[in-house]
């Protein structure tokens, strides 16, 4: 099963955006939220996924998707 299934729909948007390259002001201002949630998601999306950082976590997204889309 898929790390990235176990996400929500928000923390799937907010991990897609942060593979993406934004920061959590502009994550925030994306998605309409306050930054103090953008990094709520993001502690849980680490904490999901099972890594320590937000490079990590784009790493996940990036070899997920490649692995879904082949």
């Amino acid at each position: 099963m898929s790390k990235l299934s176990e996400l929500t729909k928000r923390e799937s948007e907010v991990v897609a955006l942060i593979a993406q390259g934004y920061r959590d002001r502009e994550i925030a201002e994306y998605l309409a939220l306050s930054v103090c949630t953008v990094r709520n998601h993001v502690r849980r999306i680490l904490c999901t996924l099972e890594v320590s950082n937000r490079t990590s976590a784009a790493q996940v997204y990036w070899q997920e998707s490649t692995l879904k889309n082949d």
